[in-house]
């Protein structure tokens, strides 16, 4: 059966749940027919059908329609989640898992009657077609749902097969990553702004520097290249890096990114 006549079922219809439907709608991998959803929320759910043209169903629908089942609740939910599946026909089915956190070992306990798993962690940027998605299998792991899986996060950006023991990082600094960067393009529109630019084309400003930059480096660029290239000696780039130097920004981005990481550990634990 080609990708294109599976069925996609969501566990959870929160904002990432919704923008990973749109990007499977635009890519055209899975048509919105192919696609249904369970929220708790009846009044959203109804909203949301509407707003996205896909299906709203009750829990043992969704899970009897779908080929792949996405695991999109809330870590505090998914033990609930999981006691509501008992009983239901999970066999053959896929399941793909987007809780931070939660371990492959810890998801097949909690739901051991589904046919194939994937712990997978897509980010916001998946929204605009430029989401960075990483993911990892069980060892073994079927082919034909390894590639499904590589092929429906793909198609709203980058993605990429990590090992497991690289989860929490990949979380940190693709999952986390782009909150960091919002509030670095928020501080250097702030700036614009402050030296009399209108705060639009000073947020516009600041965004398409971080697009650039980027583009640069997905390329082919190294960074360290690129900043020999525009830091000329005794140079506006050479003051600002100075600065950067003292503060030690690289170090304070780093911190910044472990404590992601170590939530990401705990983010499925119960508190």
């Amino acid at each position: 059966m080609k990708l294109s006549e599976k069925r996609v079922g969501f566990l959870g219809f929160g904002h990432m749940a919704q923008t990973l439907c749109l990007g499977f709608a635009r890519a055209k991998l899975i048509p919105r027919s192919q696609i249904t959803f369970v929220q708790r929320d009846t009044h959203k759910s109804k909203e949301n059908e509407k707003r996205f043209g896909v299906t709203a169903s009750s829990l043992e629908g969704v899970v009897r329609e779908s080929d792949f089942l996405i695991l999109a609740v809330r870590p505090n939910q998914v033990e609930i989640l999981a006691r509501d599946l008992i009983g239901t026909a999970m066999e053959q089915k896929g399941l793909v898992s987007l809780i931070a956190g939660l371990k492959l070992e810890r998801v097949k306990e909690l739901f051991p009657r589904a046919g194939s798993y994937a712990r997978v962690m897509p980010n916001l940027a998946s929204e605009v077609g430029e989401g960075m998605t990483t993911y990892t299998l069980p060892v073994g792991e079927d082919a034909s749902f390894a590639s499904a899986v590589h092929l429906l996060f793909a198609s709203s950006g980058q993605a990429l097969q990590i090992s497991e023991a690289l989860m929490d990082a990949a979380a940190a600094v693709a999952g986390s990553g782009p909150g960091f960067v919002f509030r670095m393009i928020e501080a250097a529109a702030r700036f614009a702004e402050n030296e009399g630019f209108l705060y639009p084309d000073a947020l516009k400003m600041a965004a398409q520097a971080f697009l650039g930059a980027s583009k640069l480096i997905l390329s082919g660029h190294l960074p360290p290249d690129l900043v020999r290239q525009i830091a000329t000696p005794n140079g506006m780039t050479e003051a600002g890096l100075r600065v950067m130097d003292q503060t030690r920004i690289e170090e304070s981005i780093q911190k910044t990114l472990a404590a992601a990481m170590e939530r990401s550990k705990t983010l499925a634990t119960p508190r």
